[in-house]
């Protein structure tokens, strides 16, 4: 069997594709597995990192407001058709996986143009521009939230939930501790704000830092997006605490699994794949809704957690420093609160999301 999964521009899209390419290996070791993406996402730096061949179209977003750049975008819509008719043609694949971003547009619309099997994921209850497109076209579409049904063809939908890589479900805490120089006297705090950063979490995050620079029973890794990193490490910096020793400050991270294993408390974007990776290793958290989220999506993830109690929901025009460190302080004194936190987080969590798929695709090429 070989199959193309076009998936790009952000974590939140290239993650379940991988997720998916590793359930089919596992069930499927002759499968080829080829990922399709382009230049101006950050699939081109990590899908080769897990070992898969990728190759590229020539496509790119919209902006909201008319300028040169829609023009460019408008030509990349041309090229882009072009190339994912030349990748077809090429690979002649059994099956056309999309996980969002933007060259599954172009290539599941030419996938089941030439009747090839096709299938997309989406992974939030309100679905993207690109998924809305092409779930008038695919076979099948797995989705995340059963909200999400209502906007797709019924009969050709099933509810998946978020597909994370195994490593998620397979976390030693005490080992990954142990790898990370934790005491057991020792909090650990994770911030992450999704692949492109948040800025109200890292300004929030430095006072809580700020408070830290005394207590060694504290330590903070920091995720914070690549384009702010220097800014933040910068901050962090002046604050008299060099990013070492108790505080970390990275740009990114592609084994977040390591980081959130270990975490006594998670402060996070809520994004639908962090929501899954939360869940899934049951670690408590504070979620901060991206506002600007089409449907108020990142909102409703949030809830899934929080709303039954295995996280805090902070919104963001009312994130504040000293809010934070009140709420963080509060939780980080409290073991018996966190460790209900942690068994409620993990029941929220679809853990088969990947078996589910993979029946689907079985499905699909038995027809």
């Amino acid at each position: 069997m070989k199959v193309l999964i076009a998936a790009g521009g952000t974590g939140g899209h290239i993650y379940p594709g991988l997720a998916i390419a590793e359930k089919i290996k596992s069930e499927n070791p002759g499968a080829e597995i080829i990922f399709i993406g382009s230049m101006v996402g950050m699939e081109k730096n990590i899908i080769p990192q897990f070992g898969y061949p990728i190759e590229y179209i020539r496509v790119r977003g919209f902006e909201r407001k008319a300028s040169l750049e829609t023009l460019v975008a408008i030509k990349g819509i041309f090229d882009g058709l072009s190339d994912a008719k030349k990748i077809i043609k090429k690979h002649q694949p059994d099956l056309v996986i999309g996980t969002g971003g933007f060259t599954a547009g172009p290539l599941l619309l030419i996938a089941s143009r030439r009747k090839i099997k096709t299938m997309i994921h989406e992974q939030n209850a309100y679905p993207g521009k690109t998924n809305l497109m092409l779930g008038k076209r695919v076979d099948r579409i797995a989705i995340s939230f059963k909200e999400a049904e209502k906007y797709f063809p019924r009969e050709r939908t099933f509810l998946a939930g978020n597909p994370v890589r195994s490593e998620y479900h397979q976390i030693d805490r005490g080992e990954l501790r142990k790898n990370l120089n934790l005491s057991d006297s020792q909090k650990m705090i994770l911030i992450m704000g999704g692949s492109q950063g948040a800025g109200s979490i890292n300004q929030s995050a430095l006072s809580l830092i700020a408070s830290y620079i005394e207590r060694d029973d504290r330590v903070v890794y920091h995720l914070t997006g690549k384009d702010q990193y220097e800014s933040i490490k910068q901050e962090v910096e002046n604050l008299g605490r060099s990013p070492s020793g108790h505080v970390f400050v990275e740009a990114y991270s592609n084994e977040v699994h390591r980081l959130l294993g270990a975490a006594d408390l998670v402060i996070s974007r809520s994004g639908a794949m962090s929501v899954a990776e939360i869940q899934a290793v049951g670690v408590p958290s504070i979620l901060v809704p991206y506002p600007m989220a089409a449907g108020n999506h990142q909102e409703f993830n949030a809830r899934v957690i929080t709303d039954p109690g295995g996280g805090v929901l902070i919104k963001d025009r009312d994130l504040t420093g000293a809010l934070l460190i009140q709420t963080v302080e509060s939780l980080l004194e409290d073991d018996e609160k966190r460790q209900n936190m942690c068994r409620i987080t993990r029941e929220q969590s679809i853990i088969n999301a990947g078996d589910r798929i993979y029946d689907e695709i079985n499905k699909l090429m038995e027809n």
